[in-house]
């Protein structure tokens, strides 16, 4: 019998570590794996977790209209959920893709949401 949480777990790990690596289009295929599963499963953190991983993948190969893609469907599974913590990094991300893009407004718009976000959860290290 196949273990898909564990598959989905160990997807999204050698994601990051790829990612961690420089080898983004070997991180976006495990990231992949790990969407994949998630929605089968129907992990919806799971599923949030890899479309900002996939999120941040783009971004550092320099595809911010990709980026911003994914990270605004983490940001709507994190609503959706109530995962405030979630709901943070999204908008963080968000805010730093549209900067690349020369979006200062909208940046500034999901940053400022993010720094609100830290302070109601005590995330000190977020703020």
């Amino acid at each position: 019998m196949r273990d898909l949480a564990g598959e989905e777990a160990a997807c999204g790990g050698l994601g990051n570590a790829y990612c961690s690596l420089g080898d983004y289009q070997k991180a976006i295929e495990y990231h992949k794996k790990h969407l994949k599963i998630a929605k089968e499963i129907g992990d919806l953190a799971g599923e949030g977790r890899a479309y900002g991983n996939l999120g941040t993948a783009y971004q550092s190969l320099g595809d911010y209209r990709k980026a911003i893609e994914y990270h605004e469907k983490d940001l709507k599974i994190a609503v959706e959920i109530a995962d405030r913590p979630a709901e943070g990094k999204a908008n963080g991300n968000l805010g730093i893709a549209f900067a690349s893009l020369g979006y200062y407004k909208k940046a500034m718009e999901h940053l400022e949401m993010d720094l609100k976000i830290a302070i109601e959860i005590g995330d000190q290290a977020g703020e």
